[in-house]
């Protein structure tokens, strides 16, 4: 066994070194002698899978043959380990000076330099190493601890260049910002107290987002380090500190990779920096300035990656009652470190590791059930669960995955995470590989393992991921389906039928092979199945399109894969990744990739929005998800396009249905303000937008969801059409309920809605009951002074209806007339014509008076004519 160790109570610079080091010496393992508590502690729980670690205690010193030891050349600093020093080889590699009684090393490397790490890495990118992304960001960590963040004296030139060379491998700096502090000089303390104090936290996007001021009446100077403070402090994505002084006031930002800051001080206050890294200067107050900010910001914000986004499913699961020996054989097959145990219903119960496994064969249990040495309660989370809140969980707990189980009746497992999954979101690969690697590196390994089978699956066709899920795995946001387009072999194929689209065929033999739910489209080429693990693939034939005149749907004919990526709207959709046959490769014919670099929208040809004026709809709904803009040479062909000889050829059911589709994203008010700002809210729908109420609305919307009020979330797209329809005059909104069918109650509910907000009659409960949910939450946005009524209505005791026993109560027999009543009282409640309990029952008396008059006239029951 080589064997690689550091001093006992390792630091970063110790920890990363010996990760480094087994790079070094392949086949060798580390053990870490004694608590690692602290930071380094917290760290290895996430990296712990990161290099070859052994439990301390449990390495048998008679089987070491060869000893490598970092970070430090004192003897007794090795504990246990010490033992073996005289017994077999040694190795050094130890930055500190050079002790009294140094450990005698054959080989290795003792230099004054600002770490142990910059010696590794030297040696490792002299040897021609590649590292891992997150090994890469650890070693960072470990060199920006030990020289101050390069600010020590002892840092060299040596040290500037191992990072270079790290940050080159992958590494990334999100790791030392999260675990790294630095401390703040005493004369700044008071103030930087004072910061922390008065902080606040806003969810922007998904988010956390730390913002702070204060005023003082002279300039204090190095303020903008307190702004890293205030983000390293909080935990924050970014933070944003205002200071009034010297009558200006001085705004800074800081940011992780996710929030471009340099971007939303530059369109807020027109301030400049780099994207992680910004500053303004402006006259307005200090609060003024960070709500230009915060308004600005949610364009500039890359939306959370969440459970669903990279839990792999479905799951390997074994029985409670397996024996140990069967179970470890499961996981061996599968190359897991774990898996969830299930009872014989298919319940979660707990959760059994590699090492669980172990120590019970070791100890003799190998014919014993898993139910006895399994870990329970299983810690799980939900499938909108986020990265960090995940990481959390694994750091709480120190556990190695984490179920992940969707709620409701009957809770099911979905999928799991494992701390694989969390480095792999954190460090993605495609950080130092080509742009089809990190797209797929991107996806999680559920939807890895069907784009295998389809491999499998697709004979001589070509086979290639396209649109969104390019873009969006290039962007690193995550992955909604899988767009998949094949392409008919050149000359034929012997496998498909003349009248048989590619689409269809693989899409009847990837159902046959991992079932689900298959759906074809055989007019378009294309067919869908929807797995039972929740991944939907999306198949098309490639396919060119042709417009017979504009606003109609397309025809369609097959192509090659260049037609169909002509045929799409943006230059960032019109990406694809050749995944069969081999090697991987992105195609990238009308330059969507340096469009993704640039945050453009571009279309693809002169004609893109007068042959459909919905791509405009879509364009605004993408812009404001990913925080891109339409170029100028795209803005200047919107006019066509909104000419009303055009606009007339789009039925109002499509214009519907892709406005209902921008009401259901994540957040509104940016794709909104891109439609209002092309013109295309007017030409197109008619509605008029009060910008200040549907950000009020995406601000309750995100409260909502961090109280995981489901229900409100249902209720969020109809707001959002009420509050449109609420905020445009009588004429032109009677217009669109006629061109897009809106139904009559809508039109009630607008009604009441501007009556309550105008203040032309007074907020009642009667009256708030007469609203249904949707038009209640826009009521709140567009008329902040009665929001607070809205929440204690929403919150108060549920208020008593007439039910069906109260109807034969008041002398009706049971049976179908009990039905009649009740849904004429439920269309009273709706039209709001009842709005207590006492006018139910006097409604419901009424019309159980006609049940027995009709009754009497032998014409039969009929309480609703």
């Amino acid at each position: 066994m080589r064997l690689v160790v550091t001093h006992e109570q390792p630091d970063f610079d110790a920890l990363a070194s010996a990760a480094l080091a087994t790079v070094l010496f392949p086949g060798s393992v580390a053990a870490l002698e004694g608590t690692v508590k602290g930071g380094v502690g917290e760290l290895l729980k996430l990296y712990r899978d990161q290099m070859p670690l052994v439990d301390a205690d449990e390495v048998d010193l008679d089987e070491v043959e060869e000893l490598i030891v970092v970070d430090t050349a004192e003897r007794n600093r090795l504990g246990r380990f010490a033992e073996l020093v005289g017994r077999v080889p040694v190795t050094v590699f130890d930055h500190h000076p050079r002790p009294t009684d140094p450990l005698h090393s054959a080989r290795g490397l003792r230099e004054s330099v600002g770490a142990t790490v910059t010696l590794l890495a030297r040696r490792l990118r002299t040897e021609g190493v590649t590292l891992s992304a997150p090994l890469a960001s650890l070693a960072l960590l470990g060199l920006h601890e030990d020289t101050g963040d390069f600010a020590f004296d002892l840092t060299t030139a040596d040290d500037h260049a191992a990072a270079a060379w790290l940050l080159e491998q992958g590494g990334n700096l999100d790791l030392v910002r999260r675990f790294r502090s630095t401390a703040v000089p005493p004369e700044l303390a008071p103030l930087r107290d004072e910061i922390l104090a008065g902080a606040q936290e806003r969810i922007v996007g998904g988010r956390r987002i730390a913002v702070a001021s204060f005023e003082r009446e002279e300039y204090v100077p190095s303020v903008s380090g307190l702004c890293g403070e205030l983000m390293a402090s909080t935990g924050a994505d970014a933070a944003i500190l205002a200071a009034g002084m010297d009558e200006r006031t001085l705004v800074f930002a800081r940011s992780t990779p996710r929030v471009d800051v340099g971007a939303a001080l530059q369109v807020a206050l027109a301030g400049g920096g780099h994207p992680r890294a910004a500053f303004a200067r402006t006259d307005l107050p200090p609060t003024e300035a960070l709500a230009a900010v915060l308004e600005a910001l949610p364009r500039f914000v890359l939306p959370p990656v969440r459970a669903r986004d990279i839990m792999s499913a479905p799951v390997v699961t074994v029985d409670a009652s397996t024996q140990i020996a069967d179970a470890r054989q499961v996981l061996a097959r599968h190359r897991h470190n774990g898996m969830p145990v299930v009872d014989g219903e298919g319940r979660l119960v707990g959760v059994i590791s590699r090492r669980d496994l172990d120590h019970a064969i070791r100890h003799g249990f190998a014919d014993a059930r898993v139910s006895g040495f399994m870990t329970t309660p299983a810690i799980t989370a939900g499938p909108e669960a986020t990265l960090r809140e995940l990481e959390s969980l694994v750091l709480t707990h120190d556990i190695g995955r984490v179920p992940v189980v969707e709620d409701g009746d009957a809770p099911r497992l979905v999928g799991i995470v494992t701390r694989s999954d969390l480095i792999r979101a954190r460090h993605p690969v495609g950080d130092r590989t080509g742009p089809a690697e990190r797209v797929l590196a991107s996806l999680p390994g559920g939807a890895r393992d069907v784009i295998a089978t389809a491999v499998t699956l697709a004979g001589q066709a070509r086979l290639y991921l396209v649109g969104g899920t390019v873009r969006d795995g290039l962007l690193g946001v995550g992955y909604h389906d899988l767009d998949l387009v094949i392409e008919r072999p050149p000359g034929g194929d012997p496998d498909y039928g003349v009248s048989d689209s590619p689409a269809e065929r693989l899409g009847r033999a990837l159902h046959a092979r991992l079932g689900g739910t298959l759906s074809s489209h055989a007019d378009f080429g294309t067919a869908s199945l929807r797995l039972t693990s929740g991944i939907t693939v999306d198949l098309a034939s490639a396919r060119s399109e042709a417009y017979a005149f504009p606003g109609a749907l397309p025809e369609v004919r097959e192509g090659t894969l260049t037609d169909d990526l002509l045929r799409r709207d943006f230059g960032v959709n019109a990406l694809a990744v050749r995944v069969h046959p081999e090697p991987p490769g992105l195609i990238d014919p009308f330059g969507g990739l340096a469009d993704l670099g640039a945050r453009r929208l571009r279309v693809l040809h002169p004609l893109s929005f007068v042959e459909d004026p919905t791509r405009l709809v879509r364009g605004a709904r993408l812009a404001g998800r990913l925080g891109l803009r339409f170029d100028a040479d795209t803005l200047a062909k919107v006019p066509a396009a909104l000419e009303r000889d055009v606009v007339r050829n789009v039925s109002g059911q499509r214009l519907r249905a892709e406005l209902e589709l921008t009401l259901a994203e994540a957040r509104v008010a940016p794709a909104l303000a891109q439609l209002v700002e092309t013109g295309a809210m007017e030409a197109l729908y008619g509605l008029r937008v009060d910008h200040a109420a549907v950000r009020r609305l995406d601000a309750q919307r995100e409260e909502d969801a961090r109280r995981g009020e489901a229900e409100a979330a249902e209720e969020h797209a109809p707001a959002y059409l009420m509050l449109l329809l609420a905020a445009t005059p009588d004429a032109e909104a009677e217009r669109a309920f006629a061109r897009f069918h809106l139904p009559k109650r809508m039109a009630a509910m607008r009604e009441r809605v501007r009556a309550l907000a105008g203040d032309l009659v007074p907020v009642s409960e009667e009256r708030l009951l007469a609203l249904d949910g949707p038009a209640r939450r826009a009521l709140a946005a567009l008329a902040p002074p009665l929001r607070e009524a809205v929440i204690a209505f929403e919150h108060a005791p549920e208020r008593p209806r007439v039910r069906g026993r109260d109807v034969v109560g008041l002398g009706l027999p049971p049976g179908p007339q009990v039905g009649d009543v009740l849904a004429q009282l439920e269309r009273a409640r709706a039209e709001g014509s009842v709005t207590s309990f006492d006018d139910e029952m006097a409604l419901a008396r009424t019309l159980i008076e006609r049940v027995s008059a009709n009754a009497d006239d032998d014409q039969g029951p009929n309480p609703t004519r």
